[in-house]
């Protein structure tokens, strides 16, 4: 096992996430890049006219620096025996992490919670 791949959120399951991928990295000496996507951000409104306080493009800015908020919080609890990239995407998450990972040729991908949009993006079973 060469590379690990490992998706974060920001929730406490991505915590739990990092710490997996983290002894796998250790005990494979593995590169760990740490993942985390902005989606597109989503605006709803009601019926009849609407004035929101803020702009999608504000939306999208605000989502990126939380994104690169937790990737520098994530970054700062691997250990420093292991070589740690980070990467920050932007879409649909499932369909990004596994872009990133046919991309990348990741051995593992370590992610918070099952995604069954994940798994059949990366063809598993």
């Amino acid at each position: 096992m060469r590379r690990v791949l490992v998706a974060l959120d920001g929730t406490p399951e991505s915590t739990t996430a990092l710490e997996r991928a983290v002894a796998i990295a250790i005990e494979h000496s593995a590169l760990l890049t740490l993942a985390a996507v902005v989606p597109e951000p989503r605006l709803y409104t009601g019926i009849g006219p609407l004035m929101l306080p803020f702009s999608p493009a504000t939306l999208k800015r605000d989502a990126e620096r939380e994104m690169c908020r937790v990737l520098a919080a994530a970054r700062d609890e691997v250990p420093a025996n292991v070589s740690v990239t980070t990467q920050l995407l932007h879409g649909a998450c499932a369909r990004a992490i596994a872009k990133l990972a046919k991309c990348g040729d990741y051995d593992v991908v370590v992610t918070p919670r099952t995604s069954t949009r994940l798994r059949r993006l990366l063809h598993v079973t």
